[in-house]
């Protein structure tokens, strides 16, 4: 009896282990700082820097202070080149400083980089610069972009120019193809491409009809015609959109850098019908990215207060992490100052995050890595 009575015991605490009732279950686990890795010249001035990519186990990042893209092997975690444009480094504003966004070429050694004026062909395998594309004169950069495979062109935003406007580019022929204006728009910030409905999707800063953003749908076929065209716009409300990534289920997320006195957020969208699925308690974003392995989003914030409402100072910079399945806020981590330029290296389990010196944890500038979980 007393051995019959044992192995009902035994089997009973296996099935509560099963069924997620042992005490060796745990929850989501939180990413963790791995290194931070040193980039030259980055203290003084404070490190401005912008988009950053992750490409066949390299990680590139447009670095201003040193005038470069740098190249980082994402197993050593080792800065192993710094590539010259020649671009622009700092300027005396933002609208006048490069290099900006960065658009890898998928299973090529091809990235395009935003400038002044311009956008900068790099062979990352050669490491040099080997094309200047020509956009505008007014002195004014080319900033985010994105790439359609299914007919090989790269779209780029130039926000500052009057009015904004974007520009495609062939990669087969690095020519402009055509450009698209943006007529009473207030600036355009990041944008991606939509393969299941051939489009390019980009955040609009504001319109008369949606003054504090919206998200703009242009079909890849009006580009191809030579008449790129606004299929659709789907409203943000207080969002002040930045950062973009598609996501699963249909999903695509919204960055948020809403105005002060609105509440931080992150939206997540269904990015066929705009209708919004999720408000996520987060924001005072630019930059994000989402990590299929682990299906998480990362978003460094170096506008986020703890209060949860935007404000003009008085940031504590902070990477949210939220589920891809739930659409949850699973985790806050602090980051260091400054940073708002995330990108994720799924084979490694990677998160990189680059930062100006400052904050605890932090003291100079350079690039952090985390892990995915």
């Amino acid at each position: 009896m007393e051995k019959r009575l044992m192995t009902l015991m035994l089997l009973g605490a296996a099935a509560l282990t099963a069924c997620g009732g042992g005490s060796d279950v745990s929850g989501p686990t939180a990413p963790r700082l791995l290194t931070n890795i040193a980039v030259p010249n980055a203290s003084s001035p404070a490190f401005s820097f912008d988009i950053g990519y992750v490409e066949g186990g390299t990680y590139f990042l447009a670095d201003r202070n040193n005038k470069a893209v740098d190249f980082v092997d994402t197993k050593s975690n080792a800065l192993t080149a710094q590539v010259p444009g020649p671009f622009a480094g700092i300027g005396a504003t933002t609208d006048s400083s490069g290099p900006d966004g960065i658009v890898g070429i998928t299973g090529t050694n091809t990235i395009y980089v935003g400038d002044v004026g311009s956008v900068k062909v790099v062979d990352t395998a050669a490491r040099k610069t080997i094309n200047n594309i020509a956009v505008s004169t007014t002195g004014s950069r080319v900033d985010e972009g994105c790439y359609d495979p299914d007919d090989h062109l790269v779209m780029f935003a130039s926000p500052g120019e009057s009015p904004p406007f974007v520009t495609f580019i062939s990669t087969q022929t690095q020519n402009v193809v055509v450009k698209l204006p943006f007529n009473g728009s207030s600036g355009l910030e990041a944008c991606t491409y939509d393969a299941a409905s051939k489009s390019f999707l980009i955040n609009n800063d504001g319109t008369a009809a949606n003054p504090d953003g919206e998200l703009d749908v242009i079909t890849a076929s009006s580009a191809v015609a030579g008449t790129p065209t606004v299929s659709k716009s789907f409203p943000l409300g207080k969002c002040g959109p930045s950062g973009l990534v598609l996501g699963p289920n249909n999903d695509v997320l919204v960055g948020c850098d809403p105005p002060a006195g609105n509440p931080l957020i992150t939206l997540i969208l269904d990015r066929t019908s705009g209708a919004i699925r999720a408000t996520v308690p987060f924001g005072g974003v630019d930059q994000v990215d989402y990590d299929p392995a682990s299906n998480r989003y990362f978003l460094p914030a170096r506008h986020y207060v703890s209060s949860g409402t935007a404000a003009a100072s008085g940031f504590t910079p902070t990477m949210g992490v939220i589920d891809g399945a739930s659409r949850q806020l699973l985790f806050k981590v602090p980051v260091g100052t400054g940073a708002h330029s995330v990108a994720v290296d799924s084979t490694h389990g990677q998160v990189y995050v680059p930062f100006q010196g400052g904050a605890s944890g932090f003291p100079n500038g350079g690039i952090s890595v985390f892990s995915t979980h």
